[in-house]
């Protein structure tokens, strides 16, 4: 059997031939720098109902993340367990303080003002599990503003209904960051987005190349808005395909926290018991996130991540997991 590497939340459908077919004018301007390219971000803020100048663009939310780190990262603030890159706040010379917010098998995180801090990153949708409700997350903002507050989500293409786009003009303080990395099967292209006031855009702008991102991703995800029903179907089967497996894991005693993003989060009852069924699943071809992986911080090595495959994909692992399990 081929390895089936599901250790990142990357989409494993192959990308549909109507992305190859519609970048082909893009690919014809790409001879030149193309900054802020108006055709993306007027599509953009059509969307999002918001005003051009809301919008930035740039290489991934991996971009967003770090531009913000830079510009408001002197004292952070991050709910862990969650996304690695937020610790980039450290590397880039700041301060990052790490709350614990995980309460039995749910992610919980307190809504009320932190004090001192400059920024604050929230990834709502959770990675590498949970949520936090609209209104808690509105609660956050309005109790934090001294602080900017950044709601990454990446992944809010499986969850709209969490978005707090539509509060960017109610509260200066306000950022999100999204994707086309997981919404839109577009990892590797790397195109992403900021959506916030004016001010706060001017503020971290500075903190990336003036032309920030690949004029043939712009195009990419173009068309991908441009077909807007297809990869709503395919957030859907892969929606449909987690709750399967959270199904066929709870069946089998396994200890599976709520997840709403294309990720599974299993609990051990230690760690040599998550590395032996880690070590099983490689031996057989498979791959996952073991502890904090590489994608995660907050997470000790009783933990292991399952991202969501293809429907054979998930079929075979099921199939290997009944196996490792009844050694």
């Amino acid at each position: 059997m081929d390895e089936i590497n599901l250790q990142y939340t990357t989409i494993k459908n192959p990308v549909p031939d109507f992305i190859y077919d519609g970048i082909r004018e893009f690919s014809a301007g790409a001879n030149t720098y193309k900054p802020q390219p108006d055709v993306l971000i007027e599509k953009l803020a059509k969307k999002h109902k918001v005003r051009n100048e809301n919008i930035f663009l740039t290489a991934g939310a991996d971009e967003g993340i770090q531009m913000f780190a830079h510009a408001y990262g002197t004292n952070a603030f991050v709910f862990t367990p969650t996304y690695v890159v937020y610790s980039d706040v450290e590397t880039f010379g700041g301060k990052l303080t790490r709350i614990d917010s995980v309460k039995g098998d749910k992610f919980s995180i307190s809504t009320n003002k932190i004090d001192g801090a400059t920024l604050i990153y929230l990834a709502n949708p959770n990675n590498p599990s949970g949520f936090t409700e609209k209104d808690d997350v509105v609660e956050l903002i309005k109790n934090n503003k001294d602080s900017v507050v950044v709601i990454d989500e990446a992944y809010g293409d499986y969850a709209p209904e969490l978005s707090v786009i539509s509060q960017i003009g109610k509260y200066k303080n306000l950022a999100v960051l999204r994707s086309f990395s997981k919404g839109y099967q577009m990892a590797g292209n790397r195109v992403g987005y900021i959506v916030s006031t004016p001010k706060i855009i001017k503020s971290v702008k500075d903190f990336t190349q003036w032309a920030n991102v690949s004029y043939l991703s712009v195009g990419a995800a173009v068309v991908a808005l441009d077909h807007e029903k297809y990869f709503k179907k395919m957030r859907e089967e892969i929606a449909t395909r987690r709750g399967e497996f959270i199904a066929y894991l709870r069946n089998r005693d396994f200890t599976v926290f709520p997840s709403v993003i294309n990720a599974v989060l299993i609990k051990f009852e230690s760690e040599g018991i998550a590395q032996t069924f880690v070590d099983n699943l490689k031996e057989n071809n498979i791959v996952v996130s073991y502890g904090n992986g590489n994608s995660n911080i907050g997470l000790d090595k009783s933990f292991v991540r399952i991202s969501i495959g293809t429907d054979k994909q998930m079929k075979q692992l099921e199939g290997i997991i009944e196996k490792v399990s009844s050694k």
